[in-house]
């Protein structure tokens, strides 16, 4: 019997064998015990839709770089927001998110980026008692989640007024795959015990992956994506979305907590190495350790 091969030549991994691997990445790398390193950690922590909304889109802006490095900065920004952070944040003026978000920054976003994103996210939720407004209205006319998302960020940006919150909250028009909104609208929709299902009415299978350098390495290293020089974007993201739906129908971005904690777990770096035997995927994946004696 011929045994699959991961990557003819010509064709992607064989459509068998990845199903496969892609589930035994599941089954080992989306789990509870994972959440402790990751931003969805912290609108885990309360039971009202609204404060998860909040506490949601808060801490998907500051899903960029290092983990261990944002981490600290949102466990002291939600100590300060308290028990109830939607409703802090809907009473906030301007004066009141400078002074909720003083001395708090990570990397290029200072104090006063931090007291935008909380004002503007406030503002929405003061007029709207949700954030899921835009993102509904464009799933439901047929724009798509992705559009959905940009107009909740423009709405954000417009409550925010002169705070301008910078990177936290992309620009419209701006290349790039927007991962952090993906991210948020992953956790609002998605629910699985890790997720939070909060917005049931968007089905899953209208997501589009949560894109990173993490994730957009390993599509690549597995061949779901073309390998390219450039940087992961947009198109990137719905590329792999589409390449996961034959997999998952239903839920394409089941697999993204997976395929990311591979990555920020540091066992893959995208070079061969000695984690590579122990890795679920590594069948299928371009970058496989030399056999001892091969030079």
């Amino acid at each position: 019997m011929t045994r699959p091969t991961a990557a003819r030549k010509g064709r992607g991994p064989d459509p068998a064998l990845m199903a496969g691997l892609l589930e035994s990445a599941y089954a080992r790398w989306h789990r509870v015990e994972e959440v402790e390193r990751d931003p969805l950690r912290f609108p885990r922590r309360y039971p009202a839709v609204p404060d998860q909304e909040a506490a949601g889109f808060i801490a998907a802006a500051f899903a960029f770089g290092r983990v261990a490095a944002f981490l600290p900065v949102l466990e002291a920004l939600f100590a300060r927001l308290g028990t109830a952070p939607a409703t802090t944040l809907s009473a906030l003026d301007a004066d009141g998110a400078l002074q909720a978000a003083e001395g708090l920054g990570y990397r290029f976003a200072r104090s006063r980026h931090v007291a935008g994103l909380l004002l503007g996210t406030g503002a929405v939720l003061r007029r709207e008692g949700t954030l899921r407004g835009p993102v509904m209205c464009a799933h439901r006319d047929g724009r798509g989640v992705t559009a959905g998302l940009q107009g909740l960020a423009s709405a954000v940006r417009a409550g925010a007024g002169e705070l301008d919150p910078g990177f936290l909250v992309p620009l419209e028009g701006r290349p790039g795959p927007l991962k952090r909104l993906h991210l948020f609208l992953r956790w609002m929709v998605r629910s699985d015990g890790i997720d939070l299902g909060a917005w049931p009415e968007i089905p899953a299978a209208a997501l589009v992956v949560p894109m990173d350098v993490h994730v957009c390495r390993i599509a690549r290293l597995l061949g779901l994506i073309p390998d390219r020089r450039s940087g992961p974007g947009l198109a990137d993201a719905l590329a792999l979305t589409e390449a996961l739906r034959a997999f998952d129908p239903d839920d394409p971005v089941r697999f993204d907590f997976a395929l990311s904690h591979l990555g920020i777990s540091g066992r893959c770096n995208g070079k061969a190495g000695d984690a590579c035997p122990g890795c679920p995927l590594a069948p299928v994946c371009n970058r496989r350790p030399r056999r001892p004696g091969r030079g």
